[in-house]
């Protein structure tokens, strides 16, 4: 797509900035249009358990209104990501925010959370177009030896826009009730969608390259290359306690600490702000130091996090506990999607993208209604504690599997 950075380019992050607003404008429009498309998304998704709760969702149906966007999406990654790769990335990036915009109009005209979970999965067809694509484009940007910076760049619009929006969300709310928070993801969804439609160029399809012995598809590939499983193995820690965390932290946090859903706002956003403030520099850290060392690192700190937060007080400590867990996930997640773009060069990066996000989505589901049966039978703290054991049995098979890594082409 772009070429790539001539050799001896600076390899410090104000150089590899500097590079990127000079010479890569599509990265840039996707950059800014996930940015403020994922603030919309971040302003109502934690919103959406306590709003069903309050319409008489209970157990179950809480848990499937925050993660049923999955239930469409999970099916149709591979597909998307794979048509991408044969098509082109931007028809799927520009359809996929228009979907969004579409989503969040249902939110506001929905009458009952059965509604409301109606739309929900109409968001997660939009979420298979963009989150795939999106990847597999950066993906395609990145030069050798520089993924971890190049996905630690995306990382910061993915994660700060999503992160804003709690925060967003809940001072709208407080302010002007739901409604407005719904007009306000409709009116963000529809910009990002304008900026792809209007700025982005048209991409050309990518070649996929087939390694020797490849078998036919990649459900074949996936069960033979640990590198993949292992990558996998990532991608379901990190959703199982996304599912958990986001669908009960809300309701923990206002039942059981007595918060506002502002402050639930301010603790989500302290997560995935610093997160995103710390994307780079520890992509940068990626590209130089021991991707599978920093993985284990900041995927064992998340669950000790995970397993302290029944434990803290109110407000206060829990606004400090999740900053720690947003730097523990800044330096795991930049190791673990530069993996990911060695794999997919080697596979179709729209392919593995779609894959490995894929496997994300069937964990968030599998965090928040395993989550709803645990807080049934167990009570709500055990949901965090189950989510933390879980995360740190992830960290070993991850460290198992990366033991008899395959060469990245």
């Amino acid at each position: 797509m772009n070429p790539q950075p001539p050799p001896g380019a600076p390899l410090t992050p104000a150089g590899a900035v500097s590079r990127f607003l000079r010479d890569n404008r599509p990265f840039i429009v996707v950059w800014l249009a996930l940015l403020i498309s994922m603030a919309g998304i971040g302003m109502v998704s934690p919103l959406l358990p306590k709003f069903a709760e309050d319409m008489g969702a209970t157990g179950i149906w809480i848990a499937l209104i925050f993660s049923g966007f999955a239930l469409t999406e999970v099916p149709l990654m591979p597909f998307v990501g794979r048509l991408s790769d044969r098509f082109g990335r931007k028809p799927f990036l520009f359809l996929g925010l228009l979907i969004y915009a579409v989503a969040a109009i249902g939110y506001y005209w929905a009458p009952g959370y059965r509604e409301i979970f109606l739309f929900r999965l109409v968001s997660g067809v939009g979420a298979a177009m963009v989150v795939p694509t999106s990847y597999a484009y950066v993906g395609d940007l990145a030069p050798r030896g520089q993924e971890g910076r190049y996905m630690g760049v995306f990382n910061i619009a993915l994660v700060i826009g999503f992160g804003s929006g709690p925060t967003l969300g809940g001072l709208v709310h407080d302010a002007f009730g739901l409604s407005a928070t719904f007009i306000s993801m409709a009116i963000l969804s529809g910009a990002g969608f304008l900026m792809v439609l209007l700025f982005l160029p048209t991409d050309r399809p990518c070649a996929v390259p087939r390694p020797s012995g490849q078998s036919k598809g990649l459900l074949p590939a996936i069960l033979k290359d640990n590198t993949i499983r292992a990558i996998a193995v990532f991608q379901i820690v990190e959703g199982l306690t996304y599912g958990a965390v986001f669908t009960f932290l809300p309701i923990f946090m206002t039942n059981v600490r007595g918060t506002t859903l502002a402050q639930v706002g301010l603790v989500l956003s302290a997560r995935q702000m610093f997160n995103g403030l710390l994307a780079f520099p520890s992509g940068w850290l990626a590209d130089r130091l021991n991707r599978v060392l920093l993985v284990t690192a900041g995927l064992s700190i998340l669950a000790v996090g995970i397993l302290l937060t029944p434990v803290v007080g109110g407000f206060a400590a829990l606004f400090c506990l999740f900053i720690v867990v947003g730097i523990a996930e800044s330096v795991a997640l930049p190791a673990g999607n530069a993996l990911s773009v060695e794999r997919g060069r080697a596979r179709g990066m729209g392919s593995v993208m779609g894959v490995f996000i894929m496997a994300n989505s069937v964990a968030i589901v599998a965090g928040s209604t395993g989550g709803a049966l645990i807080d049934s039978s167990l009570g709500i703290s055990w949901v965090f504690y189950s989510a933390a054991g879980a995360c740190l049995a992830g960290v070993l098979v991850f460290n198992f599997f990366m033991r008899r890594r395959l060469p990245a082409a």
